[in-house]
């Protein structure tokens, strides 16, 4: 299933940011930081109303006689162009919307303990996604002088597939890079289901989140760790073949890719001026593998490249985020 910013009927889009604008170019880029209402009214996130409308009765197409259930409903919200009420899901019984308002009110919080700030918010797949992120006061700093921004990512869902969540994200600055995979080994993620007393769920969670802005501090560490840690060209060449092994049996076509996949990595690793504060260490070749992914990698089909590049960077379940995940692990463990 694709997902997509979400592009209203007069062809305004689902997304705001802070100070400057995504990938994509799409939505509202507001001159400086946002409260939470700025950013939802930017977002297009203002006033949704989720809500659950029961199924009631159907009919059998078979026998031609009614069916009535009351465990099934469908989740729907009023469009904010429109006004018009527009189906997002199908849910349970035990399903409890959360509305875009709760998750701002939740990141809020921090907002007021942290000093974070509201930095950007979207709307995914038609509305039955939605993200909102802060960002930290101050930047962590790998080795005195590679500037990594953290934030702290909520998404939720209101088609009944998936629960809220939030993760820490650290971000490298000069690339924009998103990076959920460097924080793999931290305990970054909070789920909170759509059920029973959410609001007291989330109360839970946030309390558990304080923790988070240490995360942080061990991601650093991490990447200090890399830093550190001499690579030069024949190893990286291993590396990058073990992230992208070769099957014996791949067709020329295959091979033809992987050997623009290899170039483009060795170019990162040992030519691009992104790496020359790094050049020849384990962070360099973690950031040679995210520059490609977010930058470079080849984008098909008729879709626009930029909003392509911006969901692969912005989406934690995107096959991209997994190879980060996996490409930070052997740095770190090898």
């Amino acid at each position: 299933m694709p997902h997509e910013i979400e592009i209203f009927a007069n062809g305004s889009a689902g997304f705001a940011a802070a100070g400057k604008p995504g990938w994509h170019g799409l939505g509202y880029t507001a001159p400086g930081p946002m409260t939470a209402e700025e950013l939802l009214s930017n977002a297009q996130l203002a006033r949704w109303n989720v809500r659950k409308l029961s199924v009631g009765q159907v009919t059998d197409p078979v026998t031609g006689q009614p069916v009535v259930t009351d465990e099934d409903f469908l989740t729907v919200r009023t469009n904010p162009v429109t006004g018009k009420p527009e189906r997002l899901g199908r849910v349970g019984r035990e399903y409890q919307p959360l509305q875009n308002e709760e998750v701002c009110d939740f990141l809020q919080t921090l907002v007021d303990e942290s000093g974070a700030i509201f930095d950007t918010g979207g709307s995914l797949n038609h509305g039955r996604r939605v993200f909102i992120t802060m960002r930290l006061p101050e930047p962590l700093m790998v080795g005195g002088f590679d500037q990594i921004d953290l934030y702290l990512a909520a998404f939720s869902r209101h088609d009944g597939w998936g629960s809220f969540t939030t993760v820490a994200t650290p971000v490298r600055v000069v690339c924009a890079n998103t990076e959920r995979a460097a924080l793999a080994n931290h305990a970054s993620r909070f789920t909170v289901r759509h059920t029973g007393n959410v609001a007291g769920r989330i109360a839970e969670a946030r309390e558990a989140l304080k923790l988070t802005w240490k995360h942080g501090e061990a991601f650093a560490a991490e990447a200090e760790k890399l830093l550190a840690i001499p690579m030069d060209r024949k190893e990286f060449r291993q590396f990058a073949t073990r992230l992208h092994p070769l099957p014996s049996d791949a067709k020329d076509q295959a091979k033809r890719n992987h050997d623009l996949t290899m170039r483009e990595l060795e170019y990162l690793f040992n030519e691009a001026p992104t790496q020359e504060p790094i050049r020849n260490t384990r962070w360099a070749a973690y950031n040679a593998v995210t520059e490609r992914l977010d930058h470079k990698s080849p984008v098909f089909g008729s879709r626009d490249v930029a909003t392509v590049r911006a969901e692969r960077a912005l989406l934690d379940d995107h096959d991209n985020a997994k190879l980060k995940t996996r490409a930070f692990r052997m740095l770190a463990t090898t």
